[in-house]
């Protein structure tokens, strides 16, 4: 059940985090492990903690939503849900970390 991930990129929009939006809004992840307004810089920091290889594009836009602006392409080790339920995790620790 092994899949080739080698040189493979995925692309992260912030709006797959965001807290703030329905799963028909684009948001895929549980509201659990959403945040809200999350931004590129801070995925594309916790991508770099992680290893990912992050490249920030501010200017692209989200296809289900033309406002929204910014994307993240990260390497693909893990499947692309996996990676995003990873970036998700560290995302909403960091946030409670810089709350306190």
């Amino acid at each position: 059940m092994s899949r080739e991930y080698r040189d493979k990129r995925v692309v992260i929009y912030p709006v797959y985090f965001d807290y703030g939006k329905s799963r028909r809004e684009g948001r895929r992840i549980p509201k659990s492990l959403a945040i809200p307004n999350p931004s590129i810089d801070e995925i594309a920091s916790v991508a770099e903690e992680l290893g990912l290889n992050p490249e920030v594009s501010r200017e692209t836009k989200y296809p289900r939503n033309p406002i929204s602006r910014g994307r993240v392409v990260v390497d693909k080790y893990i499947s692309k849900h996996k990676t995003m339920l990873l970036i998700a995790k560290s995302l909403k620790e960091k946030r409670a970390k810089s709350n306190k």
